[in-house]
């Protein structure tokens, strides 16, 4: 299960699939996966069941960077594209980690503000 930050309305979300390799079994940040939403918040943009396209931003795997920094949550996240690869929601609610700089994700780091590490 994969918690949703944004403000569409998810709570959680399924993995359906990791896209990018054939015999790609796990994500890591950055990775863009097909999710299906699980349960919902209050206000809804999404319903329950629908499939969307969705990038990790979050895992509790630890990532290390060039300048000796490691980066790690207590859980995993995820934030729901567009099939353009857009934002679906305008609104980060939480941190993001600073490994989707190298992903071409700086879209989500801008609406994100100061918070990612």
């Amino acid at each position: 299960m994969l918690n949703v930050i944004d403000n569409t309305g998810a709570k959680e979300a399924r993995c359906i699939c990791i896209l990018g390799g054939f015999f790609n079994k796990s994500a890591s940040v950055g990775s863009l996966v097909i999710v299906s939403i699980r349960r919902l918040r209050l206000v809804r943009r999404v319903k329950v069941g629908q499939v969307h396209l969705g990038v990790i931003v979050k895992t509790k795997k630890s990532i290390s960077f060039k300048d000796g920094t490691r980066s790690f949550y207590d859980k995993n996240a995820v934030v729901l594209l567009t099939r353009k690869k857009q934002i679906l929601g305008n609104k980060i609610l939480g941190s993001v980690s600073r490994g989707l700089r190298k992903k071409k994700f700086l879209r989500i780091l801008l609406v994100a503000g100061n918070l990612y590490f």
